[in-house]
């Protein structure tokens, strides 16, 4: 008999134990949020090109205009007088003006349940 009270107690002790702790249970570590990213950037360009080209020539050929003689070709000695001229000239100019503007936003729900490094896959 002495035995069976001995057990009744240890019975009737775990059973007050277990009535005074609370009742809970924590199966996996949890974290929640809600992270964002948000990015903004602007370029901007301006660019300028000058080309310029010239090209002057000048050729003059003379002879003298003396009288010809009996020694000289037929034509004699006062044949060619010639002169030539080139002008040329090219000009370019070009300018061009870039804007842009780029906005990019990011957000979705965070909530960290179990033990994976990776957000809001827990169980993994």
């Amino acid at each position: 008999m002495m035995k069976l009270k001995i057990v009744m107690a240890a019975l009737m002790g775990l059973i007050l134990v277990t009535i005074a702790l609370p009742a809970g249970a924590s199966l996996v570590p949890m974290s929640w949020g809600y992270p964002q990213m948000t990015q903004s950037s602007s370029l901007t360009a301006f660019q300028k090109d000058t080309a310029l080209a010239t090209d002057d020539e000048a050729a003059a050929v003379s002879f003298p205009t003396t009288a010809s003689s009996l020694t000289d070709s037929v034509f004699g000695s006062s044949f060619p007088t010639i002169t030539q001229t080139a002008v040329q000239s090219n000009l370019l100019s070009s300018v061009t003006f870039q804007n842009e503007n780029s906005n990019f936003a990011y957000a979705y729900p965070f909530l960290s349940i179990g033990n994976s490094l990776l957000p809001s896959m827990g169980f993994l």
